[in-house]
């Protein structure tokens, strides 16, 4: 007997149906390599809508895909592991968390998300951590077990699941976005076409979130190469200056469709197995952002000419820190900068200095509700 379609392993299996979670539905149900993908949500209409809405999108495109949405609470292993296990997932893309940065944006006074933004958004880690850790202890229990890409804050969280279970392939975004706007910008300056424009950049999370809100890259340092038809014209080009222009540009609208591209690119990748060049962050483990190839199985950083890895290394952690977290240590440990965690006492009450991967799941809870408490009160 035939296996069906619903029998078969699902290409993609989306976790979390928010705003980059669902426009990676959207825009993976238009590919030729994708004729299944599994969504889930804590929300099961928004799952099944979400899914019900990218099959008749894919259909105005003459792509006959199935998607299929699920309600699932994440946190609940009991409830995870027989339906992750039975849809046998190709490639996982994880976009679940427990609160979101557009969310404290909106619900918080601009003072209090500039606070937080200045501080360290590294503060609310355990919220971005928690779901990512349950469902890589599923994953760590199949077999083939399924690569993971990760998109929330993958320069910081994918150290800490590196360090309690099988490391995440790649997180998506953030550096990756750096690389695109760079991309389109020296394309329009020299008049060359995109394609032909490789930008290899070594940065953390920290560097694009700067660039995002003032224009530059603060604190944080990075490192930038562009090539042209192979030739490097870094020399010839003020690469703070276009990212500021980019970064003008873009500000005032939602960005979470360009990150969940990121995703998507990251997710063909590893279904077609052909080591797409891209840029990732947290690559297997590793803090910030690095140019890298990508294949269904393993993932190799590509060497940045005039940058060894010593220096990589040092510019990531810099970035690191001035995203509010110190260190992470050897067993998963996160270390709090100092001024991190004076804002999250001050405006949120919560304690924090050091914080080992057993008390992520407490503390992420802690999180959620002291944000919905903060935005409830105002802000």
């Amino acid at each position: 007997m035939s296996e069906s379609p619903q029998d078969r392993p699902v290409d993609v299996l989306v976790t979390g149906a928010g705003a980059v979670g669902s426009h990676a539905v959207e825009f993976l149900a238009r590919r030729a390599e994708v004729r299944r993908i599994a969504v889930v949500d804590l929300d099961p209409a928004v799952a099944s809508g979400v899914a019900w809405r990218a099959r008749l999108g894919a259909l105005q495109e003459r792509s006959d895909v199935i998607v299929e949405g699920f309600g699932l609470d994440l946190s609940d292993l009991e409830a995870a592991r027989p339906l992750i296990h039975r849809l046998r997932p190709r490639v996982v893309f994880h976009a679940a968390t427990m609160l979101t940065v557009p969310e404290m944006a909106r619900g918080l006074k601009p003072e209090t998300f500039a606070r937080v933004r200045a501080d360290g958004m590294g503060g609310f880690l355990a919220a971005h951590i928690c779901l990512a850790m349950k469902v890589q202890a599923v994953l760590a229990a199949m077999s083939p077990r399924p690569p993971m890409i990760t998109a929330p804050f993958p320069d910081f969280t994918n150290q800490v699941l590196a360090r309690v279970g099988p490391a995440p392939i790649t997180g998506i975004g953030n550096v990756d976005n750096m690389a695109c706007e760079l991309q389109a910008m020296v394309a329009e300056k020299l008049a060359v076409s995109a394609l032909d424009v490789r930008p290899m950049i070594v940065a953390h999370h920290s560097v694009g979130e700067w660039f995002q809100r003032s224009g530059s890259a603060g604190d944080a340092p990075w490192f930038a190469r562009v090539f042209v038809d192979g030739a490097d014209v870094t020399d010839r080009l003020d690469t703070t200056a276009l990212m500021a222009e980019s970064a003008r540009r873009i500000r005032g609208v939602h960005q979470e469709q360009r990150t969940a591209a990121s995703g998507v690119k990251a997710v063909l990748a590893v279904l077609r197995d052909e080591g797409i060049y891209l840029h990732s962050a947290g690559p297997l483990g590793r803090a910030g952002g690095w140019p890298a190839r990508l294949w269904a199985d393993r993932l190799e950083l590509v060497p940045v000419p005039g940058l060894d890895e010593g220096k990589a290394v040092a510019i990531n952690l810099a970035g690191q820190r001035a995203g509010g977290v110190e260190s992470i240590e050897a067993d998963g440990t996160i270390v709090y900068a100092e001024r991190c965690a004076k804002m999250m006492e001050d405006l949120f009450g919560i304690h924090l200095s050091r914080l080992a991967p057993g008390d992520i799941e407490r503390t992420a809870r802690s999180l959620r509700a002291a944000l919905t408490a903060r935005i409830r009160s105002g802000g």
